[in-house]
């Protein structure tokens, strides 16, 4: 499930502060972003999520000039979205989870099949036919 959260950005202060609740629905979004409509476009943006508690780290994110899963309602409304795909992977990357600094050391294939096909790329470059 994919949430949804509305924020305005402060004129004075440049950050962006809550205007809604989170939202479940694509069309519960829609019908919010109409009491906006005077506002300007840019001034009003988008968040995704796909859990309730990603949100406050995504409104942190932004108001840091950081990477978030939003889009202005600009963008929402001439159709750009973030898919449920894009929102995990951006979470799943922002989470630090994984190897990312840690060295990679190759290690050959036990399947047989891989490990011919390695061998067939291996002599392509040691033969001048692919570049490494």
């Amino acid at each position: 499930m994919i949430y949804y959260r509305v924020a305005l950005q402060n004129k004075q202060t440049p950050t962006w502060k809550w205007q809604s609740t989170v939202l479940t629905s694509l069309d519960a979004l829609l019908l919010f972003l109409r009491t906006y409509k005077t506002f300007p476009k840019e001034d009003v943006r988008v968040f995704f999520s796909s859990s309730t508690e990603g949100m406050e780290e995504m409104l942190t994110r932004q108001n840091q000039g950081l990477v978030s899963s939003s889009v202005s309602a600009d963008q929402l409304l001439s159709g750009k979205s973030m898919n449920s795909s894009e929102i995990k992977r951006l979470e799943f990357e922002l989470a630090g989870a994984g190897d990312h600094d840690e060295p990679y050391t190759f290690a050959l294939p036990t399947y047989m099949p891989q490990l011919l096909a390695w061998t067939k790329l291996q002599a392509r470059v040691r033969n001048g036919e692919l570049q490494p």
